[in-house]
């Protein structure tokens, strides 16, 4: 079973943010910014090494920058597969969604691929 690191002091996003390109960081930190806006209470931890936000509990969203520009990480092959149905456009793994500077992931697609991983996340928690 994979466990969630919660952070308690070190603010493992802002750590990651200030770990790489100032540029790198100034296309992702928007979008952690808005998947805080849309889910009221996610707190910033670790998931399989990567810098996540954490909503009761269980990973939601993790972004990284990559060789090839950006990655979308919402732990969770369901949440991507919905998005990706309805943007084919996208160009998705099972786990993932990337994306780059120049074809930046439209937030209304980043909040679709967040709502989706959130009522995941509240149907599991529901269903004992």
């Amino acid at each position: 079973m994979h466990t969630v690191r919660m952070s308690d002091t070190v603010s493992e996003v802002e750590g990651y943010l200030g770990s790489i390109d100032e540029g790198r960081a100034k296309v992702l930190r928007p979008y952690f910014e808005r998947a805080r806006e849309i889910v009221d209470g996610a707190a910033e931890g670790r998931s399989y090494g990567m810098p996540a936000l954490i909503y009761r509990g269980k990973a939601l969203i993790s972004l990284q920058a990559t060789k090839a520009g950006y990655s979308a990480y919402p732990f969770s092959g369901v949440a991507v597969s919905i998005v990706a149905a309805a943007h084919p456009e996208l160009e998705t793994t099972t786990g993932s969604v990337h994306f780059t500077s120049r074809h930046p992931l439209p937030l209304d697609v980043f909040d679709e691929l967040v709502r989706a991983r959130r009522d995941q996340i509240d149907a599991n928690i529901a269903t004992p």
